[in-house]
């Protein structure tokens, strides 16, 4: 699969998960720890996220991931961040890979 490729699934499923509520902003936060924003995202992405946050008088997770998109984590977070977040929502809902 293609790099390419591979970031446009996982905008997708990050997408899907915050729209049918499998996983909240905050969860997601709970993998794009600040150490994983700060290290991986460009500069005037993290300006935007503090902007935005400082504008609204809070950093709140919904806040963050109005810059932080589902694209823009697929093209600068760590695939395995993002993965770890899907695979938590899916043990949370009982999805396993057992087959069962």
């Amino acid at each position: 699969m293609s790099l390419e490729a591979r970031q446009r699934w996982f905008a997708r499923m990050m997408e899907s998960g915050l729209e049918q509520k499998i996983f909240a902003p905050s969860d997601v936060l709970t993998h794009a720890t600040p150490d994983v924003l700060a290290t991986n995202l460009p500069p005037e992405l993290l300006s935007k996220v503090l902007a935005s946050s400082l504008a609204a008088g809070a950093m709140t997770p919904e806040r963050v991931l109005e810059t932080i998109t589902p694209e823009v984590m697929s093209q600068h977070l760590p695939h395995d961040v993002l993965w770890d977040c899907i695979a938590s929502a899916a043990s949370r809902a009982g999805v396993t890979g057992s087959g069962r």
